[in-house]
């Protein structure tokens, strides 16, 4: 009889110890599901701040030439970084970034001119990014030759006025009115000033117009954002008006 009772005592020992470990077990289990979700949460989270920055140029309903710039510069920024790939902050950096700008032959008909040499845009549309090494891509490249007269000697808003005054359809007025207008800020410096003897040039004149009035400009989403794994890849904007 006693040692059944002590039979019986061992048994609901071994009992409660089975019961205590499928207890841990089971904390244990669900500590790690809960540790799993939450590191799931923080990922989509930081995923979504990620595509975010990128989302609110697309929610915007006046974007404009200069955000397109800022965009740009982000893209290229973005696929420098995924040269290396690898997965940062749940950001996954082997999904290369492009952004597609079009409609620019529409902006050409409205701001450029009848010189094929004085339009900054060659192209109806560029495709920015798609190849990270390529990181001098050409509408970079026609922007950043359009606005490399910001760096003479002359104010930004001396550039804007001199670029105001040019008319296509009236090439010899305007050249007149703009050196009268050089001479008016230096007349000793641009006395001699034909257009193509000194800085700033005609021609540089001519592209910086269409450099602010591109800043200036709307565009609107071209289609929507693709994204792939939940990451946004590729976003389109068509020149507006």
């Amino acid at each position: 009889m006693e040692n059944a009772s002590k039979a019986l005592l061992m048994a609901g020992g071994v009992l409660i110890a089975l019961l205590i470990i499928s207890a841990l077990i089971l904390m244990f289990n669900q500590i790690g599901d809960y540790e799993k979700a939450q590191d799931a949460s923080k990922k989509d989270s930081q995923l979504a701040e990620f595509n975010k920055d990128f989302e609110r140029y697309l929610d915007d309903k006046d974007i404009t030439g200069a955000d397109i710039v800022s965009l740009i510069n982000k893209v290229i920024d973005y696929n420098n970084k995924a040269k290396n790939g690898g997965v940062t902050n749940s950001v996954d950096y082997d999904i290369k970034m492009s952004i597609t700008i079009s409609g620019l032959d529409t902006f050409n008909s409205k701001y450029a001119y009848d010189n094929e040499t004085n339009k900054i845009f060659k192209s109806p549309s560029y495709v920015i990014g798609n190849d990270y090494n390529n990181l001098t891509n050409q509408l970079k490249k026609d922007l950043d030759n359009a606005k490399i007269i910001e760096n003479l000697n002359i104010s930004r808003d001396q550039l804007k006025i001199l670029s105001g005054m040019y008319d296509k359809d009236d090439k010899a007025g305007s050249k007149e009115k703009i050196k009268a207008k050089l001479i008016e800020i230096d007349s000793n410096k641009y006395k001699d000033w034909n257009g193509n003897n000194m800085d700033p040039k005609l021609d540089t004149i001519i592209k910086y117009r269409q450099y602010w009035e591109f800043k200036t400009s709307k565009f609107k989403p071209d289609g929507n954002a693709i994204y792939k794994n939940g990451q946004i890849s590729e976003i389109k904007f068509k020149f507006d008006k």
